[in-house]
């Protein structure tokens, strides 16, 4: 049976997306090797004081985890118990979500797939390339962060393009691809030395 359902969105063929993906590799790959030169120690080298260099990711870092554990984790709880839903078994539960627990679900769970890059990326850049440079690039992330998650929370009523989302969420994918980059790219220019 045919959806009958009017695409809204054109879907993106499968080349043009890997050339896509590709062109983005290319941009993180220059910005990681611009920050890895222009910023970073010498190659091969640690810091002098490796808690100096990584206090400002650290705090950072710490910071970031205690907002996510209060205002993503625990929001998502709340607007569960505001909506009835710790009240109701698996199978009482409503096909379709309520919109607010959905936003904030959203927001969680988005937070959670960019932390793994966030924080390895955060650290190896500090440890290998800059700690002060990592640090402010990783406040960078965590503002935008916020900003995007209190966001989402306020776009009840809209259609998801018109929350503005992206605003927030490219410029992150951008600094954290940044600094994964550019620590591996510092990483081979200590192996190759």
């Amino acid at each position: 049976m045919a959806d009958t359902k009017e695409k809204t969105t054109p879907s993106v063929p499968l080349e043009e997306e890997q050339q896509e993906i590709m062109k983005l590799v290319t941009v993180f790959t220059l910005q990681g090797a611009a920050l890895a030169y222009l910023f970073g120690r010498d190659p091969g080298t640690l810091p002098d004081d490796i808690v100096k260099e990584l206090a400002p990711s650290i705090v950072v870092v710490c910071g970031f985890l205690i907002s996510y554990e209060f205002c993503d984790v625990m929001s998502v709880g709340m607007a569960k118990g505001r909506a009835g839903i710790l009240e109701q078994t698996y199978r009482d539960l409503p096909v379709k979500e309520d919109q607010e627990v959905y936003f904030r679900q959203r927001v969680l769970t988005n937070q959670l797939e960019q932390m793994p890059l966030f924080i390895v990326g955060t650290f190896l850049c500090a440890l290998l390339v800059n700690g002060t440079i990592a640090g402010i690039m990783s406040l960078a992330w965590v503002v935008l962060r916020r900003m995007y998650a209190s966001t989402y929370k306020r776009g009840g009523g809209m259609k998801l393009k018109q929350i503005g989302i992206a605003k927030f969420t490219i410029p992150c994918y951008f600094l954290c691809n940044t600094m994964v980059a550019a620590a591996g790219i510092q990483a081979i220019r200590g192996y190759l030395r």
